[in-house]
């Protein structure tokens, strides 16, 4: 259909020019027809510009991987800056290694009001399930009655 080309065709344009937003709204309309460079090149600039949350969408979209490397070095800086937040959402994405979850717990364990936090992510990310069995309480004796 013609006008779905000249919609790509259009948004290509926007997005050479930067205008991401409405380079998204018309590969969106059009996801099945545009080309996967396109959506990797909207995903790179989207990144540069720190809008994750639409990066995901056009990873989705695009069916285009999401650039972990680069979610990783971004949380490391994020970390330096104690934007734990950002860290937290930054490395889920990435999928992120033990070291760098030991990392983000040293940070939360400074903070006294992300102690919950701290538990959860050591929890999720720290604690291997196998390794560590679960504490086993003794079941209590059975009282048996006497007549």
């Amino acid at each position: 259909m013609p006008s779905k080309e000249a919609d790509i065709l259009v948004g290509r344009r926007y997005l050479a020019k930067g205008y991401l937003d409405q380079a998204l709204e018309l590969f969106t309309r059009n996801a099945d027809t545009v080309l996967p460079q396109d959506w990797t090149t909207l995903r790179d600039k989207l990144l540069e510009r720190g809008r994750i949350q639409d990066m995901v969408r056009v990873c989705d979209l695009g069916h285009v991987p999401i650039p972990s490397e680069q979610l990783l070095v971004r949380g490391d800086k994020a970390l330096m800056t104690k934007d734990i937040d950002l860290v937290i959402n930054l490395y889920e994405l990435a999928s992120a290694d033990r070291p760098r979850w030991e990392k983000v717990v040293d940070v939360l364990v400074e903070m006294p009001d992300r102690k919950r936090q701290a538990v959860a992510i050591a929890g999720r990310y720290l604690v291997d399930p196998v390794a560590a069995p679960a504490a086993v309480r003794a079941a209590p004796t059975p009282i048996k009655a006497f007549k």
